[in-house]
């Protein structure tokens, strides 16, 4: 039988995006089997910081994604459809679905950030701002 694990954002790698096409966005995964033995969840926090420029355009990928947002403004953008969301809210994504989140206030946007896979390094992001021709 496997044991709990406890992971904190304080204790894992942090990643990054900084750029006009995948936006301003920093990332801890907590749970994944890329770092535990869990083969069904893939789960993290990720923030976007207030006042930077909101990217041209999303991201795909083929597995479904929640987000709940736990502190700050934002606005989530799925398949051209805008919604405002604020700290408590769920949202789900369907699959290959494109879409980003950016930050419309003045504090930090932070949200957990859940996968029904094995692990985040099988999860492929695609960026239609940076398709060639």
């Amino acid at each position: 039988m496997a044991k709990p694990v406890i992971t904190r954002v304080s204790g894992v790698k942090q990643h990054e995006w900084n750029s006009d096409t995948r936006g301003h966005v920093r990332w801890w995964e907590l749970i994944g089997g890329d770092t535990m033995p869990t083969s069904e969840l893939v789960a993290g926090i990720a923030e976007v910081p207030a006042g930077v420029a909101r990217p041209t355009r999303g991201h795909t990928h083929e597995p479904a994604e929640m987000y709940h947002i736990l502190a700050g403004e934002g606005e989530v953008v799925v398949d051209g459809e805008s919604y405002r969301v604020q700290a408590g809210d769920a949202v789900w994504i369907p699959p290959n679905a494109e879409h980003v989140a950016y930050n419309v206030g003045t504090e930090t946007l932070r949200l957990l950030y859940v996968f029904a896979k094995d692990k985040f390094s099988e999860i492929t992001y695609c960026f239609p701002s940076e398709a060639n021709g």
